[in-house]
């Protein structure tokens, strides 16, 4: 049985990461996590990724006040 939301999500990536101009990693991971978002994607913190500093950094640009209490 296939997942047909990761057809969407697949397709949003290599948009993209295939647009012409250039983009910092940071601005590829914010789409990336709006594309997750847009299909409802509401367990971030179960991400194995999510205390990486560069994950961590894009997610407090995305959503500050999920960090309000670190700050």
């Amino acid at each position: 049985m296939g997942w047909c939301s990761g057809t969407e999500l697949f397709d949003r990536f290599c948009e993209i990461m295939f647009e012409p101009k250039n983009k910092d990693f940071n601005t590829i991971l914010k789409e990336m996590i709006n594309a997750f978002e847009d299909m409802d994607w509401d367990c971030h913190q179960d991400s194995a990724y999510w205390d990486t500093p560069a994950v961590r950094k894009a997610m407090m640009e995305l959503h500050p006040d999920w960090f309000e209490d670190e700050t």
